[in-house]
């Protein structure tokens, strides 16, 4: 089979290679799918670039990508059931990447979502960047058919976003996303379609803002507000969100850039006793949380660290949305289809050409006759 394969500890093209690998068989409780899609997520971008933060979760040579879904090729002994239901061949799926011990006290307290022995396919066991993938049938996600296949190729990176704005009910309630890239396009999207009264994003790009911009404009969603926190001064961004929400503040911040200045925005921001919904991770290891008195004790907010999805009710939740009409396929912004594509897909990615970039393995002509949804246009 084809593979993406981080073949040695280096960046770019000396460290990542397109190889003929053997098609891995399921072993007991274990499920062989077929890749219909696969999606880049910034952890591939890190993985990729051989970047210090990744080096001690991988071990060349991997198959890396944790973001797919597919058609059970192969079902192991023992493995006839999945989260959701009996598997069989040829079942529309999906996958939590993220594999937990199910023994640890978080695990036990359903929080394993935090489990201090997760594995994740694609960093600690081969991923899904290849024509198949071995995955735990525990760890499978039927999927309906409503779920376009363009939309599975991503649930992973979906997940998150569900996670991030969904820790409080959004109906109602002023929303801030700090970084528009996928995931922040996807918490937007959710915001939105949540009943979100408005919804205002930040960025520095002006690029990833007219996107946004576009998003809004063909929902017809008029309260939107979008600000370059670069080229527009602080104060004005601040004294705009407080006309806004009428001198009251943002109801929720959901932030996704890891940055120190943008965290300490969503705090100037938020409104007295509101919530703040942390997933962008910082470039270091730590942040500086200014005038932390006034902004945090003083404000009484909530401050949410999130990571992964819970499982699997961000699952159930995530479907419900999509089954009640979220659209997020406009974020998939590049398709190839062949994984032979991959250095010039994660260089458009690089390149903040495309929220999303999903390969198709053996085309996507060829996936939706498999699936037996309609062929896709031009």
């Amino acid at each position: 089979m084809i593979a993406v394969v981080k073949s040695a500890p280096a960046d770019g093209l000396a460290g990542t290679e397109i190889r003929d690998c053997p098609v891995p068989d399921p072993g007991p409780g274990e499920v062989l799918v077929r890749v219909a899609a696969t999606a880049i997520c910034g952890t591939d971008k890190h993985i990729y670039h051989w970047d210090p933060s990744i080096q001690d979760s991988v071990q060349p040579p991997r198959i890396y990508g944790h973001e797919f879904c597919g058609f059970v090729e192969k079902i192991g002994a023992g493995a006839e059931r999945a989260f959701e239901g009996a598997l069989q061949i040829g079942d529309y799926v999906s996958a939590e990447m993220h594999v937990i011990c199910g023994e640890c006290a978080q695990c036990r307290s359903g929080n394993g979502h935090i489990c201090v022995r997760t594995r994740i396919y694609g960093l600690h066991e081969d991923g899904a960047f290849a024509e198949f993938v071995r995955v735990p049938a525990s760890n499978i996600v039927k999927l309906p058919r409503y779920v376009p296949l363009r939309v599975g190729a991503f649930l992973d990176a979906l997940g998150n976003a569900v996670h991030t704005t969904q820790v409080v009910d959004l109906a109602g309630k002023s929303v801030a996303v700090t970084g528009f890239g996928p995931i922040g396009a996807m918490s937007a999207a959710i915001a939105e379609h949540s009943g979100a009264s408005v919804v205002i994003v930040t960025d520095v790009s002006d690029h990833a803002l007219e996107t946004a911009r576009r998003w809004a404009a063909t929902r017809g969603f008029e309260n939107f507000h979008a600000f370059n926190v670069r080229t527009t001064p602080a104060a004005e961004v601040k004294k705009a969100i407080e006309t806004i929400t009428n001198g009251v503040g943002v109801d929720v911040v959901c932030e996704m850039s890891g940055s120190s200045a943008a965290i300490n925005f969503g705090l100037e921001i938020v409104r007295m006793g509101g919530t703040l919904s942390l997933l962008g991770l910082p470039a270091g290891h730590s942040v500086t949380i200014e005038d932390y008195t006034r902004n945090v004790i003083f404000k009484g907010v909530t401050m949410h660290g999130i990571i992964g999805r819970r499982m699997y009710s961000t699952w159930q939740r995530m479907l419900a949305l999509l089954r009640s009409g979220l659209d997020v396929e406009w974020v998939v912004q590049a398709t190839f289809d062949s994984l032979h594509e991959f250095h010039e897909g994660i260089a458009r990615f690089d390149r903040h050409e495309a929220l999303k970039v999903v390969f198709f393995p053996e085309g996507e002509q060829n996936a939706l006759r498999r699936a037996g949804f309609s062929p896709a246009g031009p």
